[in-house]
């Protein structure tokens, strides 16, 4: 079953690349929609697992919410957001788009070599379940600076949280129900908020690109 989960977790990373090399927000959607089933996948199967060995139903249920969350329902939140403001390819990254490719294969790495330096991680923990994870975690916020527009800026923010979620699920068998249940309402607000956003700035400067928030500085 570490296979299957190595395998997963690979796919997972590779979403986070292919997100990265994404230039409509559109595909970033589908992209952000395709990551999220691949993470109900691991829970729904680590909840088979749990349901089985120990009786526990928690991480089925989180599968669940996942599923209707980040699988159907921010997916479609940030689509009637897309197609309620202006919306073109993006062409305003702060690097081309091999370039960001590459940093993101340099930040793979470099985590790769962080984690297998630390002594005393637990033989049970997969070293690629975690380099892979928390290497979503940084493609994630690297996603997020390299984009200028608020809804790029949103799904990097989603990515960072499912590389947070997925990491915290490889290393510790499914955290609490009851901190999932709170990351979940945390990320969903958060959403809400910043799609309120981007309708604010679309109104306020006919456009979805951050740099003008700059034009607000006194």
């Amino acid at each position: 079953m570490s296979s299957l989960f190595d395998i997963l977790s690979v796919m997972i990373l590779l979403s986070s690349f292919v997100l990265m090399a994404n230039k409509r927000i559109k595909s970033y959607i589908k992209t952000f929609r395709i990551q999220s089933l691949l993470i109900a996948i691991v829970a729904g199967i680590l909840g088979i697992q749990l349901i089985i060995n120990e009786g526990r139903v928690d991480v089925l249920i989180v599968c669940i919410i996942i599923v209707l969350l980040k699988v159907i329902y921010i997916p479609n939140l940030l689509r009637r957001t897309y197609l309620g403001v202006e919306h073109r390819v993006e062409k305003d990254f702060i690097w081309n788009i091999p370039i960001l490719v590459l940093i993101c294969c340099g930040l793979v790495v470099f985590i790769y070599f962080s984690i297998t330096a630390i002594e005393g991680i637990s033989e049970d923990i997969s070293t690629i379940q975690l380099v892979n994870s928390v290497s979503v975690v940084l493609i994630g916020l690297f996603f997020m600076i390299s984009r200028k527009k608020a809804i790029g800026l949103i799904i990097g923010f989603l990515e960072l949280e499912n590389g947070i979620f997925v990491t915290a699920m490889f290393a510790t068998d499914g955290m609490p129900f009851i901190v999932d249940l709170g990351i979940f309402i945390d990320m969903l607000t958060a959403v809400m908020i910043m799609g309120v956003m981007v309708f604010r700035i679309s109104d306020k400067f006919d456009t979805i690109n951050i740099d003008e928030l700059n034009k607000l500085k006194g």
